[in-house]
Order: structure tokens, then sequence, then C-alpha cells
């Protein structure tokens, strides 16, 4: 939950830099520690887990620096790395040490190595190199920007924008790919700022730049039968949750909680959590009182309480806090990028807050329906005209023909920027990506490829959505089942073992057979809650009729003006679709925000 940045300039002399003003950051709270030579500055935004002074680390060689480096994250093969690099000397403290030791010994093969949630930034003095490196799912954030002599890098693109080398600009592409919500491979949306690629690490020297590619989804024949695969499959997820829930806390550390919903995946997870620890532990679930859609989550949540004896904590979302200027702020900062979500953002951050005072760490059963095949529907894995991501495709299907949030913006703009082109780019970038093994069935082919899009593509709306706003809540959020083992094993599985009982996420309904009670196991998926509170609703267009008579708001150049007036005269077609009208006003006031927050100028 830490933030990491710097500045590499190998054409002039940073050593004073490091008492310049910190630049902001939403990650890390307990204070700054900074690292500045000849021609590097590497800043450590600690929070209130990170051992005071302990970054930047550093190794010298002959009393001059060697490698310095900044790392955001956790390990969880940290015993195992310290086993390794014995030798003599004092062992690694920290995993940033850890880390730090681990490229002297093995250089750019360091990457492969280190397992868990993780960015850094190494500045290798003795070749003036920088070298970043983010995780296999990209669940921490590193964001960079090539300069002629040198570069920024950053947890967070806000860092970046407040840099006096960066001036914010968004162009036709990043507003497609705000838009659509989905990026290209290593691009960011502001022009000019790269994103350090999952499973990658970037050298960055005066002969340039070169990527790396330590880890990759790849095809392999899956031969095991479906006994086998439930044992298997059940083995590596229990793993799983050891290493999370006891990574980095240290023997006799306060035990992991559970956000437990009552949907199949966190109850799942909570039965096996229960396991694992032989006693049922803390869990959490969320509760908006009479203000919500009536989604019956207490029930499902209770009934796996009672079963697992857990101690269990309902956290009430005052529903004032939702429109609380400050709150907006946060979560908009949180999230780095403007996004329609709205109150789906707002009721975890505030939730995660109050958690985070009870626990200081919870699993998260996030990702367990693209790890597990929940994401497909049978129409999906049979249709063979598909065009786009399957997520856009079920947006054109309520009608909204430029996706979810759109509907404000005008057609004619996004017409010019070529939002549906941009839609139909990365989606045929994604399809290449995937690998196929020769002679797949066509439903397979086309599982894979979906399971494969939502890894890749869909995170940014759920596990780095989650871990963005706990981070900001104070809340280290984690993830068992985007361990990567348990994925490379079970994007191998064939669909119709996945679905062997004709459901979505049987394999998991079979893990769980014996932890769970049956009302549970055969619950139907359902969405989020969101909140109907009428205090809400009256904020969204209040805001929108002060935007709307604000000539300076940046965003009105982008909008339907005609349309946007009209939600503010009738404020029932918020209520359209559900949630989806109400999208539309909230991109709109997130994207004016954002646009002011970083000082974004619009290029288009």
């Amino acid at each position: 939950m830490s933030g990491i940045s710097g500045w590499i300039d190998r054409g002039r002399d940073l050593t004073h830099e490091g008492a310049a003003p910190a630049f902001p950051s939403s990650r890390g709270g307990a204070g700054e520690r900074r690292w500045a030579g000849p021609s590097a500055v590497l800043r450590h935004h600690a929070d209130a887990f990170d051992p005071v002074g302990a970054q930047p680390a550093m190794v010298t060689e002959n009393g001059r620096p060697a490698a310095v480096i900044v790392f955001d994250g956790v390990l969880d093969n940290a015993g195992e790395l310290r086993s390794l690099l014995a030798g003599p000397g004092p062992c690694p403290a920290t995993d940033a040490d850890l880390v730090l030791r681990a490229y002297l010994r093995w250089g750019d093969a360091v990457a492969e190595r280190l397992h868990g949630l993780f960015a850094f930034a190494l500045w290798d003095a003795r070749s003036r190199e920088l070298v970043l490196c983010r995780d296999r799912f990209g669940i921490r954030p590193l964001s960079y920007v090539p300069l002629a002599t040198g570069a920024l890098f950053a947890s967070e693109v806000a860092t970046l924008a407040a840099h006096p080398l960066l001036e914010p600009e968004l162009d036709a592409e990043g507003l497609c790919a705000l838009l659509a919500q989905v990026r290209g491979p290593g691009s960011g949306v502001l022009r000019g700022v790269r994103e350090v690629r999952p499973g990658h690490l970037v050298r960055m020297g005066e002969n340039g730049t070169r990527e790396h590619r330590y880890w990759s989804l790849t095809a392999r024949p899956h031969t095991d039968d479906l006994a086998t695969t439930i044992d298997t499959a059940r083995g590596l997820l229990g793993e799983a949750i050891a290493r999370e829930a006891t990574a980095g806390d240290g023997p006799g550390g306060p035990p992991a909680g559970v956000l437990l919903s009552g949907g199949l995946d966190s109850s799942a997870l909570t039965g096996l959590v229960t396991a694992w620890a032989g006693t049922g532990p803390q869990t959490f679930t969320v509760s908006f009182g009479d203000s919500a859609a009536p989604v019956p989550d207490r029930p499902f949540a209770q009934a796996v309480v009672d079963h697992l004896a857990c101690d269990h904590h309902e956290i009430l979302v005052d529903p004032a806090g939702l429109t609380d200027p400050r709150i907006l702020d946060a979560v908009l900062d949180a999230k780095d990028h403007p996004s329609p979500f709205g109150d789906k953002n707002l009721t975890p951050y505030l939730f995660y807050r109050r958690v985070a005072g009870l626990a200081p760490t919870a699993l998260s059963g996030e990702a367990a329906d693209a790890v597990f095949g929940g994401l497909i529907s049978e129409e999906e894995r049979a249709d063979a005209g598909h065009r786009t991501f399957p997520w856009i495709e079920r947006a054109r299907s309520f009608g909204l023909t430029n996706g979810i949030g759109n509907g404000l913006f005008d057609q004619g703009l996004l017409r010019r920027v070529d939002l549906t082109g941009f839609c139909a780019e990365r989606y045929a970038e994604a399809r290449k990506e995937v690998a196929h093994l020769p002679d797949a069935p066509a439903d397979d082919r086309r599982a894979r490829e979906i399971d494969h899009f939502h890894m890749t593509r869909l995170y940014e709306q759920a596990v780095n959505h989650s871990e963005r706003l706990g981070a900001a809540a104070g809340l280290r959020v984690r993830f068992p089942f985007s361990d990567h083992r348990l994925f490379e094993y079970l994007y191998n599985v064939p669909w119709r073992m996945k679905s062997f009982d004709g459901r979505d996420k049987s394999l998991l309904r079979a893990i769980a057979r014996d932890l769970l009670p049956a009302s549970v196991l055969d619950r139907p998926k359902v969405p989020f809650p969101i909140t109907y509170h009428t205090g809400y609703k009256q904020s969204l267009t209040d805001r929108m009729r002060d935007l709307l008579h604000d000539r300076d708001a940046p965003v009105l150049p982008l909008l339907d003006r005609a349309a946007a007036g009209q939600v503010v005269d009738d404020p029932r077609r918020l209520d359209r679709g559900g949630w989806l009208g109400r999208a539309d006003a909230e991109m709109v006031l997130q994207l004016d925000a954002w646009l002011r927050r970083r000082r974004v100028r619009l290029v288009l």
C-alpha cells in the first residue's frame, strides 16, 4: 500500500532535488523518504506497515552507491529467497533489501523469482540504468514517462502529472481509453505516459529502453481427470491462502480477515481460510441499511458466519459519505482515473476505511470469476461472430452503443475520435496475445480467449480497483484467487470440465462442497448492490446542474449539452437500466473533476 516515485536525468545533477517539495500520492500516509544522487532521485511514500526508514534501500561497493531501490508490495516467497541468498553478511531485513540483493545476484532474471504483489524501481548506478518491474497481473501500479536523458516514474499518474517536466495532455487515444475503460498494452491515458506492463521488466539506459516479458499465460494440454483437477485446484488455492494470509506479517502477526459478501467466491474463501486456520476468521460485510438495491446478501453471509463460527462484523455505510466532496476527491485520487461506477467505488472505500480499524489485512474473493470461468455465458461462448470484448458487447445489448457511462458525450465527438475503431483495435490486439492448442475445440478456444481478456484487460475494474481503494483507505487487501500458479493451472482446464455440472464455476463449487451450506453453494451470482438513497441521486443532479452552468468546466466541450440538460430537468433518466443512466452522469462528473485536479489540457 506504499507508493514509489522518482526522476532519472543523466543530463543534470539531481543531488539537491532530494529536498524538493513532495509530489502528491494517495498511497502511503506515514511520510516520505528519499535518496538523491547525481543522476537519480528515488522516493518511497511509506504506509503504516512499512518499517520506519527502511526505504529507499541501498547497496554500496567500495564506499559508493552500487544500486538503490524503492519497492511497493509484499513477497509471498521471501523465506525461500532468503535461503537462496544466504551467505556472509547480514540477512536482508525487508522485502526491498531482499529484491535489491537478488537483483545484484541474478540481474533481470530476478523478476521471475519474485512471487507476490509488487512494483519496484531500481537505479543501477554502475550502468546508470533504471530498472522498473511489475507483478504478473499488474495488481500494484507503476507508470513512467520517457525523457530525452532519463525518465519519470511513479505508482500514480497523479504524481507524474504534478511534475514540472510533464504537461498533462489528453488526446483522442487517451480519451478513448478512458471512455472504453481499456488501454493498449503499455499505454497510459495521458499523452507521453507509459505503464509497465504486467509480467514485464523495463530497463532504461543511455542506449535506449528494453522490455523483458518474464511471465505470460501459455496454452498446455490438460491431462488430469476431473477428480484430480478438483483436488489439485483445491491444493493450489489452499497454498495461496496460506501465503496471502501471512505474507509480510511475520510470525505471530495479526490474522487476516475476510471480506464476505455471501456470494460463492467470498464464501468459499471464508470456508478455505477456516479449514487452513482451524477456526473461523474475522469476516466483514458491507451494509447499506434500507438505502440499497434489494440484493439479499445478508441472509447468505449470515449462513456462512453461523456455519463456520466466524467473528463477524457488519459495516454500515452512511449514505451521507457518498456525497461528501472530500470522499469524492479521495476516491478519484485513489482510482487515478475517472470511471462511470460512482458509488460502486465510493462504497468499498468507505467500507475499507472501517475494516482497516479492525484488521490491517483482509482477503478478497476478487478474481475468482475470471480464474474459475464465471464470467462466460453460454451465449458468449457459442458466439462465432464476436467483434469486441464481452463486457462491451453486453453494454451494447442494453442499448449502450458506446459502452457504459458514455451516453452524455457528443456523438459527433465520439465518431471523430473513432471510439468504435479504438475498441476494435484493442480487441484485435488482445486476441493476438492468446495462444491456442492445435485442434482445440471452438468452445475451448473461445473460453480461453475470454479468460485471457478478463485477466489482462478487465482487472482494472476488479482486482486493481479493490487494491487501489484499499491502499488509499489504509487496508491491505490481498487476493488469493490471483495466485499465478493457480491461474496457470486452471487456464488450461477445458471448458467442459470447468462447467462439468452445467453451471458456472463448477470446480469452485466442488472445492467448497464440504465447507459451506447448500443454500450458499447453489446461490446464483448477483451484482454488487447500489444505493438508492434519495440524497445521492439528488447530489448527482445538483452537481450536473452546477457543471452545466460553469462556463469554465473543462468537460463541457465534450458533452451533448442538450442530453445532459434533460437529465437535470428530469432526474428519472438517471434510473434507466437500474444504474446505467446514473453511470452516464457519474462519468461526466468524474472526468470533469479529473481534468481539473490533474490540470489536464485537451488536445483533441
